[in-house]
């Protein structure tokens, strides 16, 4: 790979971008961080993965962009970039420090739209960039109402778009969907009216489950992840809200981010990232894996078998991308494997 095949990646020091950021090394390209702080690129630099690739500078650098919502704030972070890959967003707290109801619009929908279009002009700016890869959501093209229930057996896929939700906003999931809607329906309306230099590629992940690297002590496991949700269950959290059935294991997610990177990949389109078939997966089956893989974890009490978590089936269509793509995407059994696997380690160390 040439080394003028420069790429920067926004969201590296998150659980999706910093496993990006190790398959987008691996596959030779050079990659330079966006951090918020020079304290986030220490903990990449930190990492066990990164410390054994003994990288030179060409190959992985950084940049500190504290606030990636304004005007120019991405301009000299990409210039010369020929790739961009745009992790970072808003994300839910998971049970960590929450933004107040009257934060939601500005903290997750605003910021989403202002950070998303800040790094598309200055992309355009820079003139050398060919493709913009984004981290979205199935969220983004699936009605909020569908994840309360009251949807039909309508099927989605990565062409179908909705409306934003201008709220008000009830809770702070109904807010983040809000803004991976208005962020890509934004980023592509942006590209269809300036016809940029570059294309552009939204990838849409259910819920992303599996090992993390970054996640290094027990409290890591217990907020601020989408790995927070499931572990809750196999920790033995009980409810009765039914949560919604589509996933996908973070490496497959990750390299779908990179694989999309190659030329060869049509642009401006979107690719839906979810397992098992159309249905997807159901929560309570990942008891059954407990049980099948896990009877010395269970015995310890490292993880339970009482967990309650009623499943939300909402049909989506991800045929397009394992075929355009030419993978096959790993199971929700893959999946919890991959975090109890990891939790059982970090747990047991504690």
């Amino acid at each position: 790979m040439a080394a003028s095949n420069l790429l920067v990646l926004t969201g590296g020091t998150g659980f999706l971008g910093f496993k990006v950021l190790t398959i987008a090394l691996a596959a030779g390209y050079n990659v330079r961080l966006v951090v918020r702080s020079a304290a986030k690129a220490n903990t990449v630099l930190n990492s066990p993965s990164i410390k054994a690739l003994n990288l030179s500078q060409e190959k992985l650098s950084f940049v500190v962009v504290e606030n990636m919502e304004l005007p120019g704030a991405f301009d000299e972070a990409v210039k010369g970039a020929t790739y961009v890959i745009h992790c970072a967003s808003p994300i839910p707290s998971f049970g960590g420090a929450a933004p107040t109801p009257e934060q939601y619009d500005e903290f997750f929908v605003r910021a989403a739209v202002r950070s998303t279009v800040e790094l598309l002009e200055s992309s355009h700016k820079a003139g050398t960039v060919k493709r913009i890869v984004m981290t979205s959501s199935m969220v983004a093209i699936t009605p909020f109402h569908y994840y309360l229930g009251q949807g039909d057996d309508r099927t989605f896929d990565a062409e179908f778009r909705i409306p934003v939700d201008k709220g008000p906003y009830g809770f702070e999931f109904q807010a983040y969907s809000a803004s991976k809607a208005a962020a890509l329906n934004e980023s592509e309306a942006w590209v269809r009216q300036i016809k940029p230099g570059f294309d552009l590629i939204s990838i849409l992940p259910g819920w992303i489950f599996g090992a993390d690297e970054l996640a290094t002590r027990v409290q890591d496991f217990e907020t601020s992840s989408t790995n927070s949700v499931l572990l809750g269950l196999l920790r033995g959290s009980e409810t009765d809200v039914p949560s919604n059935s589509n996933s996908v294991l973070v490496d497959d997610a990750a390299r779908l981010h990179v694989l999309a990177l190659d030329p060869k990949i049509p642009g401006n389109q979107a690719f839906v990232a979810a397992a098992d078939g159309v249905n997807g997966m159901a929560w309570e089956d990942s008891i059954k894996v407990l049980k099948e893989h896990f009877p010395e974890a269970i015995a310890k009490g490292l993880v339970k078998t009482t967990g309650k978590q009623p499943t939300l089936t909402i049909p989506v269509d991800a045929k397009k991308t394992e075929e355009t793509f030419g993978i096959k995407l790993a199971g929700f059994d893959e999946q919890v494997k991959s975090l109890v696997n990891q939790w059982i380690q970090v747990s047991t160390a504690a």
